[in-house]
């Protein structure tokens, strides 16, 4: 079988030395995106970046300090593949907030939320977009695309817009009605596709197998979007230090590996001595990568269309970043804790009242999942909240009056 071109023509380095691409599969290093035959499935891209590690943490090109620093992902420089950020919208320096009410309800005397509804679109895409845009001007990308369930669309329209980049967005005919009036907001193009969210990205990577003028932004394609997740690791870090626990929810499971990437590079720089455990969140039944691990494989296909109230986030028929999201789990001694709708109804409600706190269905998910692990009292546990509940609100309005498809 001949190899699969994930970008096409091969995307060169601007800067050689600033970092090469690492398959996490068979360990090989390369120059470009287009060295390694460890994998024949154009849906699933085994690469990562990876940095000089060694000439970072010799030449202290990088300082972690949250209280001395600007706000902005340039901070970071060092270890993203930027050469700089021309554009911004205010993303990341999201809060770290401690949940007393939330937490002495389950007996955890140090439990936070990293809130990254806060980000300019409310959601921690801002962060993944705010890279592959500012990454696009670097490497003169004119045209770019992405397949998403809305807030990944949302995300890539505003920062398009303000990079004037030309970009096209393929969502489901299910994504809230909130969702496709802020994209026509941003005056992007967006295509509604029949079928769920797995259905789109595959026809979106086959549609572009022969448009190399394109550049897809995906998740799971696009290998740069993790690099934007893995400072949310680096903000952890500086405002509390190494949490025993982060708990993510995961869709395409970018997130979960990000962040487990960020802190893996902490440790590279001599800067910790551990990894926190890191515990992704799934819909019971829609839930591709338990399924997966079950069945010691590196992804896989569920044929079961998803129905929840988190579909479009968590419940999904493919992940495609399973196997990263698999490497994180096993690096840090982490688990899959599958959750239902009932799980995630409750959480909202139990948030709402002890903490005023509320978030889209998919940022439910780590809370929810809190009572299903093992946890310490004294632990430091950390959960992601991914998006905030604006784009959602009809559907939140609904659940809180018992009017859901359970």
């Amino acid at each position: 079988m001949g190899r699969i071109v994930f970008y096409s023509p091969p995307l060169y380095l601007f800067n050689m030395k600033k970092f090469e691409f690492k398959c996490i599969k068979c360990g090989q290093i390369g120059k470009t995106d287009q060295f390694c035959q460890c994998n024949q499935n154009p849906y699933y891209n085994y690469l990562t970046p990876i940095y000089d590690y060694q000439k970072i943490k010799q030449q202290n090109l990088i300082n972690f300090d949250h209280h001395l620093k600007e706000p902005g992902l340039d901070k970071y420089l060092s270890l993203l593949p930027n050469s700089e950020f021309k554009i911004t919208l205010g993303e990341g320096n999201t809060p770290l907030l401690k949940l007393n009410n939330f937490g002495k309800k389950l007996g955890l005397s140090h439990l936070y939320v990293k809130n990254e509804t806060t980000n300019p679109t409310g959601c921690f895409k801002d962060r993944e977009t705010s890279v592959v845009a500012n990454l696009a001007l670097d490497l003169g990308k004119k045209n770019v695309a992405i397949a998403s369930s809305g807030n990944a669309a949302i995300s890539a329209a505003a920062y398009s817009n303000l990079a004037g980049l030309k970009c096209t967005c393929y969502i489901p005919k299910t994504a809230s009605i909130g969702k496709k009036r802020l994209l026509s907001i941003f005056g992007v193009s967006f295509q509604e596709v029949n079928g769920a969210y797995a259905m789109i990205y595959r026809f979106l990577v086959d549609k572009l197998q022969a448009d190399s003028d394109i550049w897809n932004i995906t998740p799971g394609q696009n290998i740069f979007k993790e690099e934007g997740d893995k400072t949310i690791a680096f903000e952890i870090f500086e405002q509390a230090g190494v949490p025993d626990k982060i708990i993510v929810p995961v869709g395409n499971g970018s997130l979960l590996y990000g962040a487990f990437k960020g802190f893996w590079e902490l440790k590279q720089l001599g800067l910790i001595d551990k990894l926190p455990q890191f515990i992704g969140v799934e819909i019971k039944g829609y839930a591709p990568v338990a399924e997966a691990i079950r069945q010691n494989k590196d992804y896989i296909h569920l044929e079961a269309e998803p129905v929840s109230i988190a579909e479009g986030g968590i419940a999904a028929q493919e992940a495609f970043c399973c196997p990263k999201a698999i490497l994180a789990l096993k690096e840090t001694n982490g688990i899959i804790v599958e959750i239902t709708d009932d799980d995630l109804i409750r959480t909202l409600k139990n948030l709402l009242k002890l903490e005023s706190f509320m978030a889209e269905p998919t940022s439910l998910a780590p809370f929810a999942a809190l009572s299903k692990i093992e946890i310490k009292p004294d632990e430091k546990v950390v959960c992601v909240a991914t998006g905030n509940a604006f784009k959602n609100l009809q559907e939140i309005f609904d659940i809180l009056a018992g009017d859901t498809r359970n």
